[in-house]
């Protein structure tokens, strides 16, 4: 800005912070008599402490201290002292404080009209060269105020430097303007010297003004560079702000991404082994969209991981407000993260996102997706060799509907806390929620003291059943429990998959190998090393799902321990058969007990075998003619299918 522009902002804006709605800038017009500019330009480093090089004299604690458009380059001294420096210059290029400190009592305040891209950004350099300290106190600092307007501010360190902002209250990069910034230097890959960003709050995007777009952005790019702050805000009603962590130790108290709905599209990125430490609230979609967190990013430098800890008892928060969607946290390239809370991916927002990736590794204090009954299509996953471990329960589907936890991939998932279950379906309210182990070496495991997996469990709720809750095992993955539990309205689906531990079914709860559908689609298997108990109350009985195809294909289900019957129902889905063959559609160990209903039988001539050639299993055969089983592994996967079933989470009820 120009001049008269600057002597028009003489008093200190009021900020609200974090979710509070933000004020109005409070200015001043009078200019006073105390006002003072430098006038020695930049050719050459001068004295802060000379009277020659100011308009009014040296400034104190009292008096506004201008930079002039031609910008300045100042050597600070020891105790150097204003009110408010506003640096107005130049345009494209910069002004530089070096040598000494600066304390300024209001604040630091760069506000130019300059254009919209870093390029053109008008930025203060605070530089050590190795052997001359900088530091920089202010009670504010104000980058970009207005609409339209920019500011940046350059700590550069060079090898044996040390350079620091301190900031008292609140730190703000991009008020209402656009393309503001804070950042170390030199970038990883070079070395530097020290460098300290110091706030009770920084805060990225304040507001949004119309015909705005915002990207601002705070960063350090070396290992010994660090910020420490209370509140780290990022998009309080602005847009696209954002936060680089590449290699450098950064210590917040509470972080949150998109406080505002008109809050979008802001991030958080740790990597370049960067470490990022938040000892409170940890919130990325407060109420804004589109929001997310990367830990691990693949940058072209020598290393990518990087690491987020969460030391406090909250838990970590992706999409809490109603209008807060399509928020996200990865965990990729050998990162690791780590929260004592639980992580919620949808608390009222939908489609949020959790992943583990490229061999990371995460652990919480539970899981919850879906916790209210409008928040949806939420989604946990651990892939690519990832590893997941909780102590506490996890809920998929809490009240909500469509909500999926996912390990493909030998990708692994273990719950250790005593008596916590794994939940698919806690309320009765929560719908088509789907936990999946697809691949070899994915596995789920729940093998604490008195810990199950329940899959429709109705624990609260007073009206309705859940249903079409689903836990599904395909393509050699494992599901390794002490129990599986099924409730009413609760499913198991596979393909190739194995449950390893008890499994019990209870009053309209199914297992249904393969998907399902009808005759011609892909049929599968599943495989019990455990008991299976299809008993239900005794007088009313879960549900086997079976479907039979051409040429004595058929869904199969082996049980390696006992498999009881009384009370259940044999649900078959076929189309045309082959009288001729005989359908194998259970191996067991033991079996206690027959189907007390069976439907879908094509006619009379057709009746369930229970020993089947005097052997361990059961066949669905014609009077017509009987003959030898066909081997169940010649079956085709019917991963792809599953998976289609899965996405779509809709699927007829059994009958």
């Amino acid at each position: 800005m120009n001049r008269r522009q600057a002597l028009a902002h003489r008093a200190a804006f009021v900020l609200a912070l974090l979710t509070a709605a933000v004020s109005q800038l409070a200015t001043g017009t009078a200019a006073r008599a105390a006002d003072t500019f430098w006038q020695s330009g930049t050719s050459s480093a001068l004295s802060w402490s000379g009277t020659g090089n100011w308009s009014n004299g040296v400034p104190d604690a009292t008096t506004n201290a201008f930079t002039t458009a031609g910008g300045a380059n100042i050597l600070l001294g020891s105790g150097a002292q204003a009110k408010t420096l506003f640096v107005e210059g130049p345009t494209g290029g910069e002004s530089q404080l070096s040598a000494g400190d600066l304390t300024l009592a209001d604040q630091l305040w760069i506000n130019v009209a300059s254009g919209t891209t870093e390029a053109t950004t008008v930025p203060l350099r605070l530089y050590d060269g190795g052997s001359a300290p900088v530091s920089v106190t202010a009670n504010n600092v104000t980058l970009a105020a207005d609409p339209g307007n920019q500011g940046a501010i350059i700590l550069d360190s060079r090898a044996g430097g040390s350079v620091s902002l301190n900031v008292t209250n609140t730190l703000n990069i991009g008020y209402d303007g656009s393309g503001s910034y804070v950042y170390s230097y030199p970038f990883i890959g070079t070395t530097s010297g020290s460098v300290s960003i110091t706030a009770n709050t920084i805060q990225v995007s304040g507001i949004s003004t119309a015909g705005q777009t915002d990207y601002n952005y705070i960063g350090t790019y070396n290992s010994n560079h660090s910020v420490n702050a209370t509140n780290l805000v990022l998009g309080v009603g602005g847009q696209q702000g954002g936060a680089d962590n590449y290699g450098g130790t950064w210590n917040i108290v509470n972080t949150s991404l998109a406080d505002l709905a008109t809050s979008g599209s802001n991030y958080l990125t740790i990597t370049d082994s960067g470490t990022f430490t938040n000892s409170g609230a940890f919130a990325v979609g407060v109420r804004g969209s589109n929001n997310s967190v990367y830990v691990g990013y693949a940058d072209g430098y020598a290393t990518t991981n990087g690491t987020l800890r969460l030391t406090g008892s909250n838990d970590l928060v992706i999409g809490s407000g109603s209008t807060a969607n399509n928020n996200q946290v990865i965990v990729a390239l050998a990162s690791s993260l780590s929260a004592n809370g639980n992580i919620i991916v949808g608390v009222d927002g939908t489609n949020g996102t959790f992943e583990l990736r490229n061999g990371s590794t995460a652990t919480s204090g539970g899981v919850r997706l879906g916790v209210n009954a409008g928040s949806s299509g939420n989604q946990f996953g651990v892939y690519g060799g990832s590893s997941f471990t909780t102590n506490g329960t996890v809920r998929v589907g809490d009240k909500g509907s469509q909500n999926q936890f996912m390990i493909t991939d030998g990708g692994t998932a273990t719950l250790t806390g005593a008596g916590k279950n794994f939940y698919v379906g806690y309320d009765k309210s929560a719908q088509s929620n789907v936990a999946f182990v697809s691949g070899s070496g994915s596995t789920l495991s729940v093998k604490a003291t008195g810990a199950d997996v329940v899959v429709s469990a109705n624990v609260t709720g007073t009206t309705g059943d859940s249903s079409l809750n689903v836990l599904a095992v395909a393509d050699g993955g494992l599901i390794d429990a002490n129990r599986v539990l099924v409730g009413n309205g609760g499913q198991i689906w596979g393909d190739n998959g194995t449950i390893q531990g008890d499994t019990l079914v209870g009053a309209g709860g199914t297992i249904a190998p393969g998907i399902n559908e009808g005759p011609g689609l892909p049929l599968g298997s599943l495989s019990f090393l455990g008991n299976v108990d299809l008993t239900g109350s005794g007088t009313s009985g879960a549900i086997l799902a079976i479907d039979l195809g051409a040429s004595g294909a058929c869904d199969v289900i082996t049980v390696s321990g006992t498999l009881s019957l009384a009370g259940s129902t044999l649900d078959v889905t076929a189309g045309v058969l082959d009288r001729g063959l005989a359908y194998v559609i259970a191996h067991y160990n033991s079996l206690v007990g027959t189907f007390a209903t069976v439907t879908g039988l094509p006619d009379a001539n057709w009746r369930v075998d229970y020993n089947y050639l005097g052997g361990n299993e059961i066949a669905i055969v014609s009077d017509a003619v009987s003959v030898p089983e066909i081997d169940p592994a010649s079956f085709g996967s019917g991963l792809a299918m599953l998976l289609g079933s899965l996405g779509l989470l809709e699927r007829r009820r059994r009958k």
